[in-house]
């Protein structure tokens, strides 16, 4: 059975979300870091860890998994600086392949 995860930890993963999501807009000097687009943040229960999901439009997944791996201490210095917790979670990102799957099948649909 799955284990819904609480209101708290839901509203620190669109916080997390959102706040990634303007970082890499904003903040990142990196041309390489702008086709990354943030899909969904998952939180431990006791927010001491975080996965975060992306999907790459732009570049090429090789290039910037190992970018994004590098910045993580930089996302989580920003994100410990706006967000009012107490301890802010270390982030992980995953490859998200999802929006391109469904892209992919609508292209298969549309070819038919």
């Amino acid at each position: 059975m799955l284990e819904r995860a609480s209101y708290r930890v839901e509203r620190i993963n669109e916080l997390i979300r959102r706040e990634l999501t303007l970082l890499l807009r904003t903040a990142t000097k990196d041309p390489r870091l702008s086709g990354v687009v943030i899909t969904d943040v998952l939180a431990s229960r006791d927010l001491s860890s975080a996965r975060v999901f992306y999907t790459v439009t732009k570049e090429d997944r090789a290039v910037v998994e190992p970018l994004l791996g590098k910045a993580s201490g930089f996302f989580r210095s920003c994100l410990s600086k706006t967000l009012e917790l107490r301890y802010t979670p270390a982030l992980r990102f995953i490859f998200d392949p999802a929006p391109n799957t469904g892209a992919r099948i609508e292209q298969l649909l549309s070819k038919l």
